[in-house]
């Protein structure tokens, strides 16, 4: 059996977002694997910490978990699919960075997700020592990028306005299943 996601983060079922938050930059820097290499244990909390938070951060899967608990999670890839790299991505959102995502293993509860906007695609990476993403730090960054020549107009594609995927969105017995595909 799961652990309890408020466990994991030693907070109360009614702690305010900013305890969450609190609590688990707190198991992060203590279980974080470059404080703890080699330890097996660490990574595992480490790991757990950052499901809790996933999860316990976003209003709306909160909301889900208090009302059905593990069990809300179960089809939509909320288990040990998990990898270090999707860890890693929360540091974008905890320690307030410009760049970063979300776990994306929580599919399936349509319309939840935020939409993509033009120039949200953006990947950098940075090098943080523990520190910097403890207290936070602000680094400058250069970033070529590709303008509209002036005087050419371009057109964008009448099937999937620009985006590259197109969407299918079916309602089923079990209800909205969305779809997308390249293209």
């Amino acid at each position: 059996m799961k652990e309890d996601f408020y466990e994991i983060l030693g907070v109360s079922k009614s702690a305010t977002e900013a305890e969450i938050k609190k609590a688990y930059r707190k198991k992060a820097i203590q279980f974080h694997p470059d404080k703890n290499p080699g330890d097996t244990v660490a990574e595992e909390n480490f790991k757990k910490a950052a499901e809790a938070y996933e999860v316990l951060g976003d209003p709306e899967k909160r909301r889900q978990y208090d009302q059905f608990g593990h069990a809300a999670f179960e089809n939509g890839g909320a288990g040990g699919g998990m990898n270090m790299d999707d860890i890693f991505s929360q540091f974008g959102d905890i320690f307030g960075s410009a760049f970063g995502g979300g776990f994306g293993g929580f599919g399936g509860f349509g319309g939840g997700g935020a939409r993509r906007v033009k120039g949200t695609n953006l990947r950098i990476q940075l090098k943080l020592n523990l520190e910097e993403i403890a207290e936070g730090v602000e680094k400058k960054v250069k970033v070529k990028r590709k303008v509209q020549a002036e005087g050419v107009t371009y057109k964008s594609c009448s099937t999937c306005n620009g985006t590259g995927q197109v969407t299918k969105i079916q309602n089923t017995i079990l209800g909205r299943m969305q779809t997308a595909a390249p293209c």
